[in-house]
């Protein structure tokens, strides 16, 4: 991904004594600083960070399918709801294809699921270190991701409006959690403010419509599913079952909560992971609005509600089809064995709908990690692995500025000091810009290369081929190889096209 290019150079910058430094050599203070430190620490200053990431991350995913199985079997009351929901994590292709990429989001999701585990445990039974467990998560993930400021807002709301707790109390605790939630933050905006790179907000890039659409385009893949040689609509058709258990969950919870003056503690994960995904989506949604980020709603945005709504959706199913709070009005009759049956047969018979559902992600799952590991969508993919052009680059490290068709890829496999530019596109006046560009260049004395991937995949958006390049600019080759070509900018007075 485009990002992970400034994770891994900060990595190896960070494993070189250079400290928080961009592949560009800039101060890194525009992004959180956790994901590329664990990256330099889990390389041990032995491996590359690029070598490590992919397996970094899927143990990552494993450990988040491992603690929300692990948390789902004591919680919940319904043992086939916590089979069905630790299987949608396991099979979940928002996740496993975010674990594909050396991103930000496999580790933001798991900081915030240990989080919200923390905060269910200390609202239900009031222990001070789960308070303190959840405080040092939260600090963690907001040193993940910019938009980690959802969790510990979330968070301080519930210990707010906490019941049974006095006024005072629940100040206290609010603050305590922000200063140890803010703190770590705090120091690196302080960082950010002195490296002159200050916060800033743009005008607005979508409309209110066009963004809820974006959110609805994501969710909606999510519930995607297929089943190989049964048509679609039959497939489809077994989701009505579990969207209905799901409206009927929703109804009891809201005729429950207005029954009741204090909400029974067996809804509170519903109110814990319910009410950090609706800040997220908040958060997320106010930034695409106001310019924040200029590519609208992806899905990458989204999947750290993935794992909440689930878990809330399961809590809910479970208080509602195990009727927990009714089995301790019939304690005598759990002895007789008649009225437990019929509470399980119910949960038994939804979960198992629920999970033949849940098998129908791997296949979609399967072909989404295909295609995401497949040509060019990944610099670490097999297709790079073949380029003989980047084995080259690799073998014979290229220093100072480099002007290439996938600057990316360049400056990962690189490892050296270049620093990359993105060819210009097919627009009016290339020419001439380009013209200008490596004029620049020459006039600063240094040695410069333009590197050109000859793949239509990579250079379908530029105007010149390598032909075209070696044609009209004034350029030195270095390396011709079946798939680019290198060449190093010509120490002329000026570089213009031959046929001028």
């Amino acid at each position: 991904h485009w990002d992970s290019i400034n994770y891994l150079a900060v990595a190896r910058n960070l494993l070189a004594g250079a400290g928080f430094r961009d592949y560009a050599g800039g101060v890194y203070a525009a992004w959180p600083p956790l994901y590329p430190l664990a990256l330099a620490v889990v390389s041990l200053d032995v491996l590359d960070p690029l070598a490590v990431a992919g397996p970094f991350n899927a143990a990552l995913f494993a450990l988040i399918i491992f603690v929300v199985g692990r948390y789902l079997g004591r919680r919940l009351e319904s043992r086939f709801l916590a089979v069905w929901a630790t299987l949608a994590i396991a099979l979940a292709w928002p996740l496993a294809g975010l674990a594909a990429y050396a991103l930000t989001g496999t580790t933001f999701i798991l900081l915030v699921t240990l989080t919200l585990i923390n905060t269910d445990a200390f609202l239900a039974k009031g222990r001070t270190s789960s308070l303190i467990g959840a405080g040092v998560w939260a600090a963690l993930a907001w040193q993940t991701r910019n938009v980690g400021p959802a969790l510990p807002a979330a968070v301080a709301v519930m210990l707010l409006l906490q019941r049974g707790a006095r006024p005072a109390q629940r100040v206290r605790r609010v603050a305590g959690f922000a200063l140890l939630a803010g703190a770590p933050t705090a120091l690196w905006l302080v960082r950010r403010l002195f490296s002159g790179t200050p916060y800033t907000v743009g005008l607005g890039m979508l409309s209110w419509p066009a963004t809820l659409n974006g959110v609805g385009e994501v969710l909606r893949s999510w519930a995607a599913f297929d089943f190989p040689l049964i048509e679609r609509q039959a497939t489809a058709s077994l989701g009505l079952l579990p969207a209905a258990a799901l409206a009927a969950a929703c109804g009891v919870l809201i005729r429950e909560r207005r029954r009741r003056r204090r909400a029974p503690s067996e809804w509170l994960p519903c109110y814990v992971f319910g009410g950090f995904a609706l800040a997220h989506l908040t958060l997320v949604t106010g930034s695409v609005l106001l310019g924040a980020t200029h590519h609208g709603v992806q899905e990458r945005h989204l999947a750290p509600l993935y794992v909440p709504l689930l878990l809330s959706a399961a809590f809910a199913l479970d208080r509602v089809l195990g009727f927990a709070p009714r089995r301790r009005r019939f304690r005598s009759l759990w002895k007789r064995r008649w009225a437990v049956p019929r509470a399980q047969a119910a949960a038994a018979a939804v979960t198992a709908v629920l999970c033949v559902w849940t098998a129908g992600q791997i296949e979609p799952n399967v072909r989404e990690i295909r295609r995401a590991n497949s040509r060019g969508l990944g610099y670490a993919s097999p297709f790079w692995a073949r380029s003989e052009t980047l084995q080259w680059i690799r073998r014979n490290p290229l220093e100072g500025r480099t002007l290439s068709t996938d600057p990316l890829v360049v400056s990962i496999h690189n490892y050296a000091s270049a620093i990359p530019d993105q060819a210009y596109r097919h627009l009016p006046g290339v020419e001439e810009d380009m013209v200008a560009l490596l004029q620049g260049w020459l006039a600063e004395g240094h040695t410069y290369h333009v590197v050109w991937f000859d793949d239509e995949w990579v250079n379908r958006h530029h105007e010149y081929g390598i032909a075209a390049v070696r044609a009209r600019f004034d350029l030195e080759p270095v390396a011709e190889l079946a798939d680019g070509a290198v060449f190093r900018v010509r120490p002329s007075d000026e570089t213009a096209p031959a046929d001028r």
